[in-house]
């Protein structure tokens, strides 16, 4: 458990000293990141059903 708060620490203090603006981006970049896998996902689902 301490190893995990150690891991999870870096991450929560760049939250915090990150701005509004770089958390929206993130949050857009993440989301485009997903909503891209499951494309791919579903095509490949698609694609070898076919065949």
């Amino acid at each position: 458990m301490e190893t995990l708060q150690h891991l999870i620490t870096p991450f929560t203090t760049a939250w915090h000293q990150a701005d509004s603006y770089q958390l929206v981006s993130f949050g857009i970049f993440f989301a485009a990141m997903w909503l891209i896998a499951v494309v791919i996902e579903a095509a490949i689902k698609k694609a070898t059903k076919e065949d």
